[in-house]
C-alpha cells in the first residue's frame, strides 16, 4: 500500500466510525429493555397444558422452548457490541497513525493540505480557496509535494516498526 492509498483509506473512516457507533448505541436500548422486562416478569411456573402428540399446542410448546432467554439475548448483544467497539478502536488507531505521520511532515503548507484533504475530507476546490492558491496548483503541484513529504515520513515510521 502506498502512502497515498493509506491516506485515501483514511478519508472516510469517520463515516464508518459513526455508522458503527450508531449501531452500538442502538444495541444498548433493546438490551436494557430486555433486562428490565426479564426483571419485572417472574417466570410462569406450574402451568400444564394437556395435548395430544402432534397437536398445534405441542408445536407451539416446542417453538417456545427454542426461544432465547433474555440473558442469552443480552449476552449475544453484548458480544456484538464488544465486536463493534474493537472495530471502532482499530479505525481510530488508523486515523491516529495518519495524524502522527502528518505531524512529522516539515512543511506547514503540506501538513495543512494533508489535514484538509485526508482527515477533513474537503474538496480540492475548497482547499485551494482556504489556502489562497489556484485549484490546479493545489491539485497537481502542491498535492504531489505534500504526498511525497508524507511518504518520506511514513516510510521512516514503517521502517522503525519492522
Amino acid at each position: 500500500m502506498t502512502a497515498e492509498d493509506f491516506l485515501n483509506s483514511i478519508r472516510h473512516l469517520d463515516n464508518e466510525i459513526k455508522a458503527l457507533d450508531l449501531t452500538r448505541c442502538r444495541l444498548m436500548d433493546p438490551r436494557q429493555d430486555i433486562l428490565d422486562s426479564a426483571e419485572s416478569h417472574s417466570p410462569i411456573t406450574g402451568v400444564v397444558v394437556q395435548h395430544s402428540v402432534g397437536s398445534r399446542t405441542e408445536s407451539i410448546g416446542i417453538q417456545l422452548a427454542d426461544l432465547e432467554t433474555p440473558e442469552q439475548t443480552v449476552e449475544r448483544l453484548n458480544k456484538l457490541q464488544q465486536r463493534i467497539n474493537r472495530k471502532i478502536d482499530q479505525l481510530v488507531d488508523r486515523k491516529q497513525e495518519a495524524l502522527d505521520t502528518i505531524e512529522r511532515v516539515p512543511s506547514t503548507t503540506h501538513r495543512a493540505l494533508l489535514l484538509y484533504r485526508y482527515l477533513n475530507c474537503l474538496k480540492w476546490e475548497t482547499i485551494a480557496d482556504l489556502m489562497g492558491y489556484e485549484h490546479d496548483y493545489v491539485r497537481n503541484g502542491l498535492k504531489l509535494d505534500a504526498l511525497a513529504a508524507f511518504d518520506e515520513c511514513w516510510e521512516k515510521n514503517t521502517q522503525k516498526h519492522t
